[in-house]
Order: C-alpha cells, then sequence, then structure tokens
C-alpha cells in the first residue's frame, strides 16, 4: 500500500508521536509511507529520526485555503491508496479537495472535545472511515447523526517503548533517582504534561500537601513544557508545595523511562474539561512498572482500566480524593507492587505498537477491498 500521512502539527505531542511509531511499524511491513507537514515542523527531525520521507507543505490553520492546494498537488504526484490525516483543520481542506479514485480517507481523532458540526458533517460525508483513539473519542464523534457510527473504528494508541518483564525493585528506583540527581530516599511522585492549570498540576500540588499530613513529606519530579505564559510560574508551585516536600523540574527531558522508574508512583490529575482521548503518560508508566493514579476522565479510565486492576482512578477535578488514591500506593507496598505487575500486563495485551500496526493495516486492507461501507 502506498499511505500519504498529512499533518499540520508544528509540535510533536502525543498524536504525533504515536502516529510516527504506527508509520514506521507499516514501513517496515512493506508498505510506502510519505509524510507532508508544515515546513520547520518540530516534526522534521523525528521524521527524519524514524526513516520517514517528508515534504513541507503549507498546512496549519482553518482559515489557510493553501492548505487545500498543497493537499490536491500532494494527493495529485503521490496517487496514495490511503491518505492518512491527523489534524483537524486538514480534516476539512483533505475532505473538500478532489483525490485520485483510488484514494481511500482516513481521518483519525486524538481528543474527546468535539469537533464543530460542520467538520463533522464534511467528514461524514467524505471519509472512507474515522479512527478514535479511545471509546471517549467515539462518543464525543458520534453525538448528532452527523458521522454514522460504522464509520468509526476505536483503535487504541500503543505506547512508545517495550514493557519492561518485571516491575522495577526498589534498589533499581534509586538507581534511577542517583542518575536524575535527585534524594534516592524520598517518596516520588511522577508528573508528565504541560504545567497548565488543566493538565493538572495544582491539582498535584495540592494532593502532595494533603499526603504530606498523613504520611509524611513526598517529593514531585515533574516533567514536561512549560505553562503557556499565562501559567504560574515554577517557583510559585515550589513555594504551594512549601515543607510538604521536594519539587524537582526535570523540564522536557528525553530520559522519560528513567524518570517514569524512579518515581514510586505517577499522576495523571488531567482536568475533565481537557478531555483527554487517550492519554500516553499511563501507559508509558505501566509500561515501565510503575503504578499510576489519574482522574476518572475522558480516556485516563480507558488506558488505566478497571479501578484497582492496573491503577486506580480518583474522582474527577477533586484533589482530595487525588490524595487519597496516591496516598493509598505510597503507604502500601504490597498494593503498589500488585499495581504495577497488573500494568505491565494491560500494557502487553493492549497497547503494543504491533497491535495498533495491525489495526490499522487491516482498516486500510478492507476499506481497499471494499468490505468498509
Amino acid at each position: 500500500m502506498k499511505i500519504l500521512w498529512i499533518c499540520g502539527s508544528r509540535i510533536v505531542g502525543g498524536a504525533e508521536r504515536v502516529t510516527i511509531q504506527i508509520a514506521a511499524q507499516l514501513r517496515d511491513r512493506g508498505h510506502t509511507l510519505e509524510v507532508i507537514c508544515p515546513p520547520r515542523s518540530a516534526l522534521n527531525a523525528p521524521l527524519e529520526q524514524a526513516h520517514l520521507e517528508s515534504k513541507a507543505a503549507r498546512l496549519g490553520g482553518s482559515l489557510n485555503v493553501i492548505a487545500a492546494l498543497d493537499i490536491s498537488r500532494a494527493l495529485a504526484r503521490a496517487q496514495p491508496d490511503i491518505a492518512l490525516v491527523t489534524t483537524s483543520d486538514e480534516w476539512v481542506w483533505a475532505s473538500i479537495v478532489r483525490r485520485p479514485a483510488r484514494t481511500r480517507l482516513v481521518l483519525v481523532r486524538h481528543m474527546s472535545i468535539p469537533l464543530p458540526l460542520n467538520v463533522r458533517i464534511i467528514a461524514g460525508l467524505r471519509a472512507g472511515a474515522i479512527i478514535a483513539v479511545s471509546e471517549a473519542v467515539r462518543q464525543s464523534l458520534i453525538g448528532t447523526r452527523a458521522i454514522r457510527p460504522a464509520l468509526i473504528e476505536v483503535i487504541h494508541n500503543p505506547v512508545r517503548f517495550a514493557p519492561r518483564g518485571n516491575p522495577p525493585a526498589l534498589e533499581e528506583r534509586r538507581a534511577a533517582r542517583a542518575a536524575l540527581a535527585i534524594p534516592r530516599a524520598h517518596r516520588w511522585i511522577g508528573f508528565f504534561g504541560g504545567l497548565d492549570e488543566k493538565k493538572g498540576i495544582g491539582d498535584l500540588v495540592a494532593a502532595a500537601c494533603e499526603i504530606a499530613n498523613r504520611i509524611g513529606p513526598v517529593s514531585l519530579l515533574i516533567c514536561g513544557r512549560p505553562g503557556s505564559k499565562n501559567a504560574r510560574p515554577l517557583d510559585e508551585w515550589a513555594r504551594m508545595l512549601g515543607a510538604a516536600g521536594a519539587f524537582h523540574y526535570l523540564g522536557e527531558t528525553q530520559r522519560v523511562q528513567e524518570a517514569m522508574v524512579a518515581a514510586d508512583v505517577v499522576a495523571v490529575p488531567t482536568h475533565s474539561s481537557l478531555k483527554e482521548g487517550l492519554p500516553l503518560t499511563p501507559l508509558e508508566a505501566m509500561a515501565c512498572g510503575t503504578p499510576v493514579v489519574g482522574y476518572a476522565t475522558g480516556g485516563t479510565p480507558e488506558a488505566i482500566g478497571p479501578d484497582g486492576d492496573a491503577g486506580l482512578l480518583a474522582d474527577s477535578d477533586d484533589p482530595r480524593s487525588l490524595a487519597a488514591r496516591l496516598g493509598d500506593v505510597l503507604s502500601n507496598p504490597a498494593l503498589a507492587q500488585r499495581l504495577a505487575a497488573g500494568g505491565l500486563r494491560r500494557v502487553r495485551q493492549h497497547f503494543t505498537p504491533e497491535l495498533a500496526a495491525d489495526r490499522y493495516e487491516t482498516l486500510f486492507r478492507n476499506l481497499l477491498a471494499g468490505r468498509r461501507a
């Protein structure tokens, strides 16, 4: 198959990382992959690292009519079997331009924030299939009759590195802390995400203060992009934590696995207003053998699974519930070990790159064979 991936993103977020993984898997199976993305996009470096061919196109922006021209030219030149579109602005342009007769349009949605009705109408009329990365995303797409439920295929995002064989022992966690130059003996809660309120950093700081009153100081290991210009500065978060524990910021680190092994538990306190489709942080933590506690909102419950099997779920947007569940893990080593083992099993069963590529490949073949409406 010839696959053209159309992506208007200028940053490399979770959606872009997992699509690169799946594209590389499909390429390794003998399919031809080409990517078009904006010039000077941050995507260029990871695409090159994955040995995926990319070409610049003037994509991005809901009013950017030039995008329609560049997409049309790319489709005419590449003559792909599958046009795979992962950004919502390009959903529209790829849906309205003329495509080669052989090309099937596949749209991918990573967020459960409802799309505008006009976008859903166009997509419902023109797409051969729409991939939702979780059931939460699927539900956001079928909120009206604009998109037929049969058009939507739920395919979970994969984790980006192979799951460990077993959860790390305490000494391995301490060795990871030493490598990151953080105190070895502290209780560490990991946070991986942008430092914005909607990602829940404020809820986590409030929860850490409450946990400290119950079981003693806890330290926060923070990884991710700085917040927006309106977000609180790092030193303010540290002051709010105060004597409850340490606040250590690694920034946008490439040492994600090491940081997750260093943590005793990883928190996913994303607010319900953000409506994440299927967050990668819990998948990556489970693959590292680290217990996860997350708010029961968006696609987080779908990632973690039933409460108590591979992680714990806290009440949405409730720092006190978050504190209680994190405290349970930190104060109960047997529970932490059981959750870590359950997380490893869950990732192996549901979230490997090979499984995601199998699902994509099967969907594409069925489309080309006319086995889907």
